[in-house]
C-alpha cells in the first residue's frame, strides 16, 4: 500500500490566491498543512477558492489552520462575517449565569466551527486555555476564559465541543500556559519563574483536563526548571509536556517570533530536534518560507484523516448569532485592532 509522506511543517502562504511560485514549490515540497492570515481572507467566495487550490495542489487530506478565536483575534471578520464575542466576555458571563455562559460558548464554537467549515478550513488555533493573570503582558487578557481553571475547563469544553460538531479540530494554546508573562513572546523571550509546583496547580489545570481534541500548540516561554531553552526548542520541556499532558499533536507556535533566534533554518531544525510534530512558520518571502520548508527535512509524516464537515444552513446560523448578540456581554473588553500572529 503507498503511504503519502508529508513534511513536518504548516507553512503560511503570500496572498488571497496562490502565487505562481508557491503552486510550483509547495506541491514539490509537500508540508504537512498550510495555516492563513488576515492578508489571505478577502470574502467567503474568495477564500472557499483559496482553499479549494491548496486542496487541489496540496491533496484534500491538507490541514488549512485559521487563528478564529473570536473577540480581537479574528481573521474572518466584518463585513463579510460578524463580530463576535472574546473569550473573556463569555467567561464573565458564566459568572453571572453558568448555564448561559456554557451555552454561549458553545455557540460561539458552533459559529466558528460553520463558518470554517463552510469556507473548507480544517484547524482551528483556538481556545486559548492560559489563565487571565492580573499584571502581566496583555497578549493574553481577553482571549481567556478567566482567572481561574474551573472557569476555563467547562466554557474550553464547551467551545471545542461546538467546533466538533462541524469537523473543526480545535488546536489548543499555548501549552504548558503563558498566562503569567510579563513579555509578549512576538517580540522577546518571556521566563515564567513561577514554581512548577504552584503552576501544576493552576496553569496547567486546564492543558490536563479540557477534553476533546489532542492537538495543542507551544507556547515561546522558558521554565527555568526544565531547561533555559524556549520550551519549543527544547527537548526536555516537549518530553515534560508530553509525561504532563499525555501524548498529542504538539505545534509549534509561530517561528518568526521575535521570542526564537537564529537562522531559519535553525528555528526549524532545533525545533523539530526537540520533538515537537509540526513546525509552525508563518511569515516571511517566497524565498524564506520555501527555505522552512525545506529545513523541515526529508517528508516523513502521514496525515491525518479529515473530520467530516459540514456547516449550518444560514437560518439556523442567523438564530446564533441573533442569540449570541441578545447576550449582556461586557462591551467593555473588546478590542478589534489585534492582528498579531498566533
Amino acid at each position: 500500500m503507498c503511504v503519502n509522506l508529508f513534511r513536518p511543517i504548516i507553512i503560511g502562504i503570500h496572498s488571497g490566491t496562490l502565487t505562481d511560485s508557491e503552486k510550483i514549490w509547495l506541491p514539490e515540497l509537500r508540508p504537512y498543512g498550510v495555516i492563513l492570515f488576515s492578508r489571505n481572507v478577502e470574502s467567503p467566495s474568495q477564500l472557499r477558492q483559496l482553499c479549494d487550490s491548496i486542496r487541489n495542489f496540496l491533496g484534500d487530506d491538507i490541514a488549512i489552520m485559521i487563528d478564529q478565536e473570536g473577540g480581537r483575534v479574528q481573521r474572518l471578520k466584518d463585513p463579510h462575517w460578524p463580530r463576535l464575542p472574546s473569550a473573556l466576555q463569555i467567561g464573565r458571563l458564566w459568572r453571572r449565569h453558568q448555564f448561559k455562559g456554557l451555552e454561549a460558548a458553545n455557540s460561539l464554537g458552533q459559529v466558528i466551527g460553520s463558518q470554517l467549515a463552510e469556507v473548507g478550513i480544517t484547524h482551528a488555533a483556538a481556545p486559548v486555555l492560559d489563565l487571565l493573570i492580573d499584571g502581566a503582558d496583555p497578549i493574553i487578557g481577553d482571549r481567556s476564559f478567566g482567572t481561574t481553571p474551573a472557569e476555563i475547563i467547562p466554557l474550553a469544553t464547551a467551545f471545542i465541543d461546538g467546533l466538533q460538531r462541524f469537523g473543526i479540530t480545535a488546536v489548543v494554546k499555548h501549552i504548558p500556559g503563558m498566562g503569567r508573562v510579563y513579555k509578549d513572546s512576538h517580540h522577546s523571550l518571556p521566563v515564567i519563574s513561577t514554581p512548577i509546583s504552584a503552576l501544576k496547580k493552576s496553569d496547567w489545570v486546564p492543558f490536563r483536563m479540557v477534553r476533546g481534541t489532542h492537538w495543542a500548540m507551544t507556547a515561546h516561554i522558558v521554565i527555568p526548571e526544565w531547561d533555559k531553552k524556549p520550551i519549543t526548542q527544547s527537548e526536555q520541556g516537549i518530553k515534560r509536556i508530553r509525561e504532563t499532558f499525555g501524548d498529542r499533536v504538539i505545534v509549534s507556535d509561530c517561528l518568526t517570533m521575535g521570542a526564537i533566534e537564529g537562522s531559519i533554518e535553525e528555528r526549524v531544525t532545533e525545533t523539530l530536534d526537540a520533538g515537537v510534530d509540526l513546525a509552525l512558520f508563518s511569515n516571511g518571502s517566497d524565498n524564506e518560507r520555501r527555505r522552512a520548508v525545506t529545513a523541515s527535512g526529508e517528508p516523513r509524516v502521514t496525515r491525518e484523516d479529515p473530520l467530516g464537515s459540514s456547516y449550518l444552513p444560514p437560518v439556523i446560523l442567523k438564530q446564533l448569532l441573533e442569540k449570541l448578540a441578545k447576550v449582556d456581554f461586557d462591551r467593555t473588553l473588546t478590542d478589534p485592532t489585534w492582528d498579531r500572529p498566533t
